[in-house]
């Protein structure tokens, strides 16, 4: 069940998708900053692997509790964007061998007085995508879906934790239509071990200027509607959020904003989502 804690006996795969095309130049908002799509695709998943390798490490010692991917597309192609390219899955023990050297972010923090300040901090660049070319989404996630079903097809991954996708993009999609899109999807997350399925978690990013720049995280099933085309479709790909950890997302709502919700983030990080699975070791502090 998702309730289990992550641990070097109930391993979990975690696989991020990153849309390189060359819409992700466009502008949007990412953490009251202005930035490229790509440059807020690079961040999240960047500090996303640094908060994971975090949560692995106890006294120096990093400890096998995941697999880890990111899967690019852009142009014609799907590929690893991982320093060990020749796999997709690396095991964070061997990831943790290849840590770059850390580069400063500058993010713009708002506080509650409605003031702003640039601050830095420090990122392991472990991606440096650009974005150029076509936006191949159904090739990544036929990629994915072999990549994952052979992960949990392994018998060493018997008693695991169902795998988490992470795919951030702004949902244009160059070689499928959205009937075929949808199937491979659906797919997708039919995969699993037992009755645990893959976890499909969305991030879509605006273009600044020309969509809605609200930021929002897990809205309720059977509530969210736009006039946006790509805002509902990024909404109706997205997994149903697993109703054994609903008790830990209330912290995001008002009391009265129940569940179900979608496991989709709009126009910010799925960072918080760590904070709701359990994982044998707690977070450093940055």
């Amino acid at each position: 069940m998702c309730s289990r804690v992550i641990t070097h006996c109930n391993r979990c795969a975690i696989l991020f998708i990153v849309d390189c095309s060359l819409s992700m130049k466009n502008l949007t908002r990412y953490s009251n900053t202005e930035m490229t799509k790509m440059e807020a695709a690079t961040i999240i998943v960047n500090h996303f692997i640094d908060e994971l390798l975090a949560r692995a490490t106890r006294l120096s010692n990093v400890r096998n509790y995941y697999d880890i991917g990111v899967i690019g597309y852009s142009g014609c192609e799907a590929t690893s964007l991982l320093p060990d390219n020749n796999r997709i899955l690396i095991d964070i023990t061997r990831l943790s061998e290849y840590q770059p050297q850390p580069k400063a972010v500058y993010l713009n923090n708002r506080y509650p007085d409605g003031t702003t300040k640039r601050v830095s901090f420090n990122l392991h660049p472990w991606i440096e995508p650009t974005a150029s070319g076509a936006s191949p989404m159904y090739d990544a996630m036929v990629l994915a879906k072999t990549v994952l079903k052979e992960w949990c097809n392994d018998p060493r991954n018997n008693t695991s934790y169902p795998p988490l996708i992470f795919h951030i993009t702004d949902s244009l999609c160059s070689d499928a239509d959205i009937h075929d899109l949808n199937a491979i999807l659906d797919e997708i997350t039919d995969i699993g071990i037992h009755n645990d399925k893959t976890i499909l978690f969305n991030v879509y990013l605006a273009t600044l200027g020309e969509g809605d720049m609200k930021e929002e995280i897990y809205p309720r099933e059977y509530t969210f509607a736009t006039g946006d085309r790509d805002r509902e479709f990024m909404y109706n790909i997205s997994s149903s959020f697993p109703r054994e950890l609903e008790s830990h997302v209330s912290q995001f709502f008002e009391p009265d904003n129940e569940g179900p919700y979608r496991t989709v983030a709009f126009n910010m990080s799925p960072i918080s989502m760590l904070s709701i699975i359990n994982i044998g070791t707690q977070s450093h502090k940055r």
